[in-house]
């Protein structure tokens, strides 16, 4: 049986430069209304993505084989001055927090965290996959002092992207803390005949209109003009969500630590959109926070793979 040194040996033989197996390489953006935003631009041989520096390493875009998976909103990346609905760009993670996730009074909505650029402290790709590692810091004169360390993984021709994010509390009182992973697919995964999955230990509808819509809960249906959205929270006994599309042959699974999760349905025209979102709590009037003591810190994972499947 041959071992994994001496796979790489046999590659080396085969190859002019690593970048041929995984590579990633920073870059900024020269024009348009994301003029200034500096991305990462990453390939694995499965995967190709897309992370934004500019907004807390987070991922722009996501193509599995050629097949594009996340929700790209209308406005893009938009580096301007603009209100969440003029500036969100969705994308296949935008995180959510510290600060506030959904609406929450004196914050932006969904937060602060990311609009705040990531300061790099490694980025490595090779024959045996990428490794990016950010900080993420969220300060505030007389005020807070958290820092979210952010490490990006994923092996060479891996369907998977691996995230662990370190929250530390470097002040010298309490500190509070929230967290919502936006993961968004998009079209083709979004169609009519997808399906949502998950091992659900409660459902429940965010709004009158989303319990209406409860029948359908878990599929994916036909775009319609101008239809409200849809949300849903979920607690799942293993963390784990899915949206399987059988005639594109591809599924997404979203897993986590965290066990509550916000299905989030948009099937309007122009927005046609499914998040399955990892979080510390619900939202509204059932937002909650995690308090870290002075020095503390807590850890949070993520996973994002995509898999082809038989129709």
């Amino acid at each position: 049986m041959e071992t994994p040194s001496a796979k790489m040996a046999a590659m080396a033989a085969r190859i002019g430069s690593e970048e041929q197996v995984c590579s990633a390489r920073r870059v900024q953006v020269m024009d348009g209304r994301g003029r200034g935003a500096r991305l990462i631009y990453a390939a694995n041989g499965a995967l190709n993505f897309v992370l934004s520096e500019s907004n807390a390493l987070d991922i722009l875009r996501l193509w599995h084989r050629g097949t594009n998976i996340g929700f790209v909103s209308k406005n893009g990346l938009y580096t301007g001055d603009a209100d969440f609905p003029g500036a969100f760009p969705a994308g296949m993670l935008y995180t959510c927090g510290l600060d506030a996730i959904g609406g929450v009074a004196g914050h932006p909505v969904h937060g602060r965290l990311h609009s705040i650029p990531a300061e790099i402290r490694e980025l490595r790709a090779d024959a045996s996959g990428i490794r990016i590692v950010g900080e993420i810091r969220d300060t505030a004169l007389f005020g807070r002092n958290l820092a979210m360390t952010r490490t990006i993984e994923t092996a060479a021709n891996s369907g998977e992207i691996r995230i662990v994010d370190r929250v530390e509390n470097r002040a010298f009182r309490e500190e509070k803390y929230c967290l919502l992973y936006h993961v968004n697919a998009g079209w083709p995964l979004v169609d009519a005949g997808a399906e949502i999955s998950g091992d659900f230990a409660e459902s429940h509808p965010r709004t009158p209109w989303a319990e209406r819509e409860m029948a359908t809960m878990l599929k994916v249906e036909p775009p319609v003009d101008n239809m409200e959205e849809t949300c849903y929270f979920h607690l799942v006994r293993d963390g784990r969500m899915a949206l399987e599309n059988r005639a594109l042959g591809k599924r997404l699974a979203v897993a986590s630590d965290l066990r509550r999760f916000v299905e989030w349905k948009r099937r309007a025209s122009g927005d046609y959109v499914i998040g399955l979102e990892p979080c510390t709590s619900w939202l509204d009037d059932r937002l909650e926070y995690r308090t870290l003591a002075p020095g503390a810190s807590a850890e949070h994972r993520l996973s994002i793979c995509v898999e082809d499947i038989a129709p």
